[in-house]
């Protein structure tokens, strides 16, 4: 399966940390191959995570000011070499493995000029996606699980039910922040989406969507649809409504022992730090 990255975002919500660095790549604690407390980009442990359950093809979709990502992912050995030089040798090896992974993977850029929604991002992915099943993944939101099985259970479940689309989902204080979902139980925690509303004033349910998706390529067909229509924010949620009306669209809930890490805001980026040690357990 390919994988595409929208990472293409002004993080407005954090700047102005973000005026030069994006969002994606502001830093968290993760843990060295000997067990030290290391700083990492956000965006590199998606990237390994997503590495580890098999995906090889990435296309990031990212905007005029988001050269950093392009070049954090581009391989520099001679970095490793520099850094063994002067005896820094384990972080040198720690690299050596990301730039080794960049290096056995396919990686593509695709601008989006300007932003103008979520749904544009990945309607320009298009020609990257091609002709099968893809995952979508947001570059601020990642959840922690054992063995990656969130993800094996969102692929199991948008197979066993020939979904159109699967998201993961989760139950949260206050919807309203969230894409909104209803719907009915296909069985323990997972859930056939009836409709989804964006951000809405009145939620009639506190189960959210996460911004990881499992789409066939038909919702390329929905967003050229919506683009002219409406606000940027709400390109994705229209283009799935008019998808749920003729397929099936699922939502997987994740479990109590998965963590979600969300860095959106400035109070969701402080919890992260906060928690680190008990996160730690999960990477």
């Amino acid at each position: 399966m390919k994988c595409v990255f929208t990472v293409a975002g002004l993080g407005t919500r954090l700047l102005p940390a973000t005026k030069e660095l994006p969002k994606e790549m502001l830093p968290i604690f993760d843990k060295s191959s000997k067990n030290k407390i290391i700083l990492k980009p956000f965006l590199q442990l998606i990237f390994e995570k997503l590495y580890s359950f098999g995906i090889s093809d990435y296309c990031f979709v990212v905007g005029s000011s988001k050269r950093a990502v392009q070049d954090h992912f581009t391989p520099n050995f001679d970095l490793v070499k520099d850094l063994k030089a002067i005896k820094k040798k384990e972080i040198a090896n720690d690299l050596n493995v990301f730039f080794k992974n960049l290096d056995k993977s396919n990686i593509s850029f695709v601008n989006q000029p300007k932003p103008i929604g979520f749904g544009d991002a990945i309607y320009r992915s298009k020609k990257f996606v091609g002709n099968e099943p893809f995952l979508l993944h947001a570059g601020d939101d990642i959840i922690l699980s054992k063995n990656n099985s969130h993800l094996h259970r969102l692929e199991k479940y948008f197979q066993k039910y020939n979904a159109e689309i699967a998201c993961l989902i989760e139950d949260v204080d206050d919807p309203r922040r969230y894409g909104v979902i209803e719907g009915k139980n296909l069985e323990k925690n997972v859930i056939k989406i009836d409709s989804v509303v964006e951000k809405p004033k009145n939620p009639k349910t506190n189960s959210a969507v996460i911004a990881i998706y499992i789409f066939k390529p038909s919702i390329f067909k929905y967003l050229n649809k919506v683009k002219n229509s409406g606000s940027s924010e709400q390109q994705l949620a229209r283009a799935i409504t008019m998808s749920l009306k003729k397929n099936t669209v699922i939502g997987v809930k994740i479990e109590k022992n998965e963590k979600r890490l969300d860095i959106g805001t400035p109070e969701s980026y402080l919890g992260v730090l906060r928690k680190y040690k008990e996160l730690l357990k999960y990477v």
